[in-house]
């Protein structure tokens, strides 16, 4: 072999290293943090919204504070903004040898422009088939929220966005983490929903049983995903759900998602990510308390905030 040919070998073989980058690099900082975002038992209550988006967290705050509730506003961030190198940096870099043949969405560093293939090119940054920009930031909003949470030290908050319905007085959540923790113990649960499962279009249950295909990542169980067992005549012990409208999240919740996604780097939807990591310990209660506005606004898919009057998309 020539020392050219050695040189490329080793150069190819090590793209995804010498690309590689720290997610974490990308989370947004919480700004102007300041008391009374609290509640008992919950340390901290974020809200994730986009700045464009003023009309959603006003509709949603002046929702909880008839209870005496003030989220505090997390400036989301914006996929549609985000460069595309930065896109490029926090997904899953393909290597040779990936044990999974997968259908991916790519982003064009020179144009920035999305497309479909077949997972296969040695370096070149994957999400899952049909992700969009806005959900990136979605999930690098949530991701920035729980590494702010843990790094100050909560033990346990409580992260909504900004489409959630109030079904029931939010206050008993106090009681029912109480009642969580008598029931499992403090330290055997991460995250509680405050909704039984996630709504559709039409305001009906959306069950999820399984997971979404990682090509860098197999669980040891593909089973596990369809637990679903009631536990108490309050909680049901769940291993996989839609929806990141509205979760309780202990520190320990906190620890295995972060640890997860920085090794494994983003590939999929928030809500098809945060119940991968192994031994997460998830429940939900059986009466819906915050669930979700089922035909709520969202710029994952679209930027819709950028829609004119015509109808037409500004891009």
């Amino acid at each position: 072999m020539s020392h050219f040919c050695f040189l490329l070998f080793a150069l190819l073989g090590t793209l995804p290293t010498l690309f590689s980058e720290e997610i974490e690099l990308y989370f947004k900082k919480v700004k102007n943090r300041s008391a009374g975002h609290s509640m008992k038992n919950i340390d901290f209550i974020y809200m994730i919204n986009l700045d464009e988006r003023p009309e959603k967290f006003a509709a949603c705050k002046k929702k909880l504070g008839l209870y005496g509730i003030v989220p505090f506003r997390f400036s989301a961030v914006n996929g549609w903004k985000l460069p595309t190198h930065v896109i490029n940096a926090v997904g899953v870099r393909f290597k040779l040898g990936e044990h999974q043949v997968l259908m991916g969405t790519t982003y064009d560093q020179e144009n920035g422009h999305a497309h479909e293939e077949l997972m296969q090119v040695t370096g070149r940054t994957y999400f899952c088939q049909g992700m969009g920009r806005g959900s990136i930031g979605i999930v690098l909003s949530h991701l920035s929220v729980l590494q702010d949470a843990y790094d100050e030290g909560y033990k346990t908050i409580w992260v909504m966005e900004d489409d959630i319905e109030v079904i029931q007085n939010p206050t008993k959540l106090s009681r029912l983490i109480e009642k969580l923790d008598i029931f499992v113990g403090e330290e055997n649960w991460d995250i509680l929903f405050t909704d039984k499962d996630t709504k559709g279009q039409d305001g009906n249950y959306v069950i999820c049983t399984s997971y979404c295909p990682r090509p860098n990542f197999i669980p040891s169980s593909p089973s596990q995903f369809e637990v679903r067992k009631i536990v108490s005549p309050s909680f049901r012990k769940i291993s996989a759900r839609y929806g990141a409208y509205s979760m309780i999240i202990r520190r320990s919740g906190m620890k295995k998602i972060l640890d997860f996604m920085k090794k494994y780097k983003l590939f999929a939807p928030y809500d098809m990510e945060f119940y991968l990591p192994e031994e997460i310990q998830l429940y939900t209660v059986l009466q819906d308390v915050v669930s979700t506005e089922p035909q709520a606004l969202s710029d994952n898919r679209f930027p819709g905030y950028q829609r004119d009057q015509s109808g037409e998309f500004d891009f």
